[in-house]
Order: structure tokens, then sequence, then C-alpha cells
């Protein structure tokens, strides 16, 4: 673990001798309320200033002095630091009082990443929410939490966090990030939860979350369906340049996995490469909905897994996509293949709107096309309603499918 300063001893700043700059002792400590480090200078002792010297070496003389009474008030309980090589730090003996009593100030203060820490792991991590979407809303606390940070904020008992500040992190959110109405509101949702929760812990008796300035920002950032002949495009290049990336994307197509655990956290096992029977296990723990389900593998894709990378042939427990391009016993992280993909979309000079996850739903509207009844493309996508699945088609325009095993169309 990082030890953490806590006391810089006092040291001259003598302008390299040149008596026509002020000189000064200077010390560091950190401020227990803030958290930050904080330097004091000094040029004063027994009412004499320092820069009143003509000398250097009276200066020098002088010098001595105040830091001779510095270090006095130290061992008395002074807490003083910053960037020499004398730091204090918290696991040292000397000074080791003062480390107590800082870090005492320190704990009594409820603060923001005491409570922050308490909501996630008492709250968010027990609620039942799909994994996907605690670490969404992980991320959107850890966002509040580097904002509180840089406005040295984090070690303020959180009574000092009012509606003001409140305010100033939501202008933040809008006029700097810029982000869109439903993320904002998104923030929203979740800090009143989180003040909720202080409020429940008698940590606060109001919720600071109100009268918000209002964000009208709306951005469409929704993957859109690719048209065919982009996906020929797509996939030609992927062929030749990315081969993982190719299968992820058809694993999205055909079966209508989504990119996030369903695709990345797919072992070999989960694949029954029987021809006529051919499916995909789609894991509880995998799933956003927490379901278990299967998904039909068309031919044209089973064709593709059996000859083009002889899946069939792996160890079942390896995962299908792993970390050095071929299945292992590591998956890949959690953006690696958007990342990748976005690579791809600006090299071939593509949309913005094409996505990686575009792909399941430019399969889903190609089967609708073809006539497929929805109840199959609902259980094919994982959709828990068919209003659900009903909405999603007619947000991307689709209109009639056919069979998916037998008769899902060619790239």
């Amino acid at each position: 673990m990082r030890r953490k300063k806590i006391l810089i001893l006092p040291n001259l700043r003598d302008r390299k001798g040149d008596t026509s700059k002020k000189w000064y002792v200077e010390i560091s400590q950190r401020n227990p309320q803030t958290d930050v480090m904080e330097r004091r200078r000094f040029e004063l002792f027994e009412n004499i200033n320092i820069n009143s010297l003509q000398t250097a070496s009276e200066r020098y003389a002088f010098a001595e002095k105040i830091i001779t009474d510095l270090q006095q008030k130290l061992a008395n309980g002074w807490t003083i630091f910053n960037d020499t090589s004398h730091f204090i730090y918290e696991d040292q003996t000397q000074y080791s009082h003062e480390a107590r009593i800082y870090k005492k100030m320190i704990e009594s203060n409820l603060n923001i990443p005491y409570f922050l820490s308490r909501y996630i792991n008492e709250e968010l991590k027990q609620s039942g929410l799909s994994t996907e979407t605690v670490t969404t809303y992980v991320s959107r606390c850890r966002v509040f939490r580097m904002w509180i940070e840089a406005h040295n904020y984090a070690m303020l008992d959180i009574t000092a966090i009012d509606n003001k500040k409140i305010i100033d992190f939501f202008v933040y959110l809008r006029n700097e990030r810029k982000l869109a109405k439903r993320t904002y509101n998104s923030y929203i949702e979740i800090l009143t939860a989180f003040f909720n929760f202080v409020i429940k812990q008698k940590g606060l008796r109001d919720n600071p979350v109100h009268s918000l300035p209002e964000n009208k920002l709306i951005k469409d950032m929704g993957a859109e369906r690719i048209q065919q002949a982009d996906l020929k495009i797509i996939f030609d290049y992927l062929d030749k340049h990315d081969r993982q990336l190719a299968l992820a994307c058809r694993f999205e197509l055909y079966c209508g996995l989504r990119p996030g655990y369903e695709t990345r956290l797919l072992r070999i096992g989960d694949i029954d490469f029987r021809q006529g029977y051919s499916k995909v296990r789609v894991l509880a723990f995998n799933a956003k909905k927490k379901r278990r389900r299967e998904v039909v593998i068309p031919d044209i894709f089973l064709d593709y897994l059996v000859n083009e990378w002889h899946l069939n042939t792996y160890d079942k427990n390896l995962f299908v996509f792993g970390k050095n391009g071929v299945p292992g016993d590591k998956n890949i992280g959690k953006n690696n293949m958007r990342f990748r993909f976005n690579k791809v979309r600006k090299n071939l000079k593509l949309p913005f709107e094409y996505k990686f996850y575009s792909m399941k739903h430019t399969g889903a509207t190609m089967l609708a096309e073809q006539g497929e009844p929805i109840i199959n493309i609902r259980d094919h996508l994982g959709h828990k309603s068919i209003a659900t699945t009903e909405h999603y088609l007619n947000r991307h325009g689709a209109n009639n499918s056919k069979t998916i095993r037998h008769n899902f169309p060619k790239i």
C-alpha cells in the first residue's frame, strides 16, 4: 500500500543565495478537513524578518533559528509536509502522535468517499440489478467522487455537500461533459438514491439533489442498423485484418448475443456443434436478464465456426475470445472489441452510428424482413416480451423475415 505523506520538515528557500530576492522557510502540512497538502512560509522570528538582513551569512544563521523553532513546535504536536527528502509518513515512529491525531480527524469525518463506498457495497451490489447495470452505476458514482476530489470536498463532512455544490456538479455534467438528457437524468436518479441512502444512515436530514438546471440536449447515441453493402465491406476487412473481431461480430449478427458478458465470457463448452441441433447456451450469470437461454446457431454460421475456426476441436473450458486472438484460459477485457471496432469503422470511413452493438440490431432486422415470426425473434434475441422486440424492430426499420436456422441471409 502506498504510504501517504502527512508532513515535510521545515526547509530554507534561499533563492540560490541571492539576497535581492525574498528568502523564507517553507513547511507543508495536510489539512485533515480537505486531505490536501497546504504550504506555509515563515520569514519572522522574534519579530525580525529574515529579509531585513543584508548579507547571505546573516540570513543563513537566522534561518537556522527559524527552523529550530519550528522543529520544536513539531515535536510538540505540529504536522507538516511536501517536497524534500525529509518526508514524514503515517507509519514512521518519529512524530507518530501527529499521524495518529491526523488519522483520527480524518476518520471522524463522515464524508462522500465513506458513504459512497457503503452505498456501493450495501445497496448497489445487493440490489439484484444485472452486473452490467451495477457497473454503470458504480462508474457514475466514481465520476461524482472524482469531481468532489477535484474540488477539495472529499474530506469534508457530508453535511457540507449542499444543494449549491450538487448544482455545480450538474452544471459540469451539462456544460463540460455535454451529457445527453437521458444520461444526465440517470445521474440525477443515481445521486438521489445515494443521498437517500445517506439519510437512512442518519448522515443527512434532507436530500441535496433538487432544483437542478435543466438539460435539453438530446443526442441519439444508439447503435444503428448496418446497411448490407457496408456490412460486406466490414467483414471483408475484418476477415483479413482482425479474425477474432470478425468472429465476435458474427456471434452478434447470427446468434443475437449481446456484446458484453454474453460474448466475451462465452466458453467453447457453451456451444453445441451437432449438425441440426447446434445451439449456444447463454449462462444465467452472463445474461443481462439473468435468465438461462439457448440460442439457435444458423447453419451458415455453424459451418464458419467448424471449418474456419475449428472451434469444435478446442478444450471446452477455454473462453472463445481469449487474450491472444484465439480461444484461451483468460478472456479479453470489457471494452476491447468495442475499441477495435471503432478503429475499423474510422479506417473504413463508415458512419459513426455504426457501433459494435449494431451487429445484433442488423441480424434481427434481417430476420424480420425475411418474415420470421416475431415470437422466434424474441427468443433469439433474449427479450422478455414481444413488446420489447416490436419496439426494437420498429426502431431499426424492420418489417418481416424467414427461418433462423435454414434461411438466414448470406452476407
